[in-house]
């Protein structure tokens, strides 16, 4: 049992001392184990990249109807209006208009409501920012606008309206009096936090 040891061990170490002799069939053994890694890893990738592309390509859902409450100043009667979303828009800025205060109207209401009447129609979104008396333009959004607060006299409002698709601008602008009294927006404490 100890000569088939002695033997074994022999072998070893002779395989292992040729084994520097061998290094270019290791280096042929390896280079070619690394072609499947690499086709593999090659595949994966293009499956990736394929998932990705049908996962932007996706349908969008069934345009849902949205309505839209609209409340003018001038009378409390609501409008309603109905808005489809499409699925492809022009691109640009429709058909927008200030139709509340008209040019030159002495207006007393505080808060002043100035009404954008924009009609969408095939166009993308679009939305606005507006000053007055030649001030800082406020934020983007394509909410209402009320006035707080103005100051007396004439006002010079402006409206500028920007496609959020192409950057597209169109600016309007409105001159109106006002005349109104000034209100308190300050909040108060309630009993409570007395």
């Amino acid at each position: 049992m100890m000569k088939k040891f002695q033997r074994f061990l022999s072998k070893t170490k002779r395989s292992y001392r040729s084994l520097p002799d061998k290094k270019q069939y290791i280096e042929v053994f390896t280079a070619a184990l690394t072609v499947p890694v690499l086709l593999t890893v090659i595949i994966i990738n293009l499956n990736n990249l394929r998932a990705t592309n049908k996962a932007a390509e996706v349908t969008p859902a069934p345009a849902q109807d949205r309505q839209i409450i609209v409340n003018y100043p001038t009378n409390t009667e609501k409008s309603v209006i109905t808005e489809v979303p499409s699925a492809a828009c022009k691109q640009g800025i429709g058909q927008v208009s200030i139709d509340y205060p008209a040019e030159n109207d002495t207006v007393t209401d505080n808060p002043v409501q100035i009404n954008i009447n924009y009609v969408k129609g095939d166009y993308c979104a679009v939305v606005w920012s507006y000053r007055i008396n030649d001030g800082k333009f406020s934020d983007y959004n394509d909410k209402s606008i009320a006035l707080y607060n103005p100051p007396q006299g004439t006002i010079r409002f402006q409206l500028k309206v920007k496609s959020i698709v192409n950057g597209e601008e169109k600016i309007l602008s409105r001159t109106f009096s006002y005349r109104g009294a000034s209100t308190d927006i300050s909040p108060t404490a309630s009993g409570s936090a007395q």
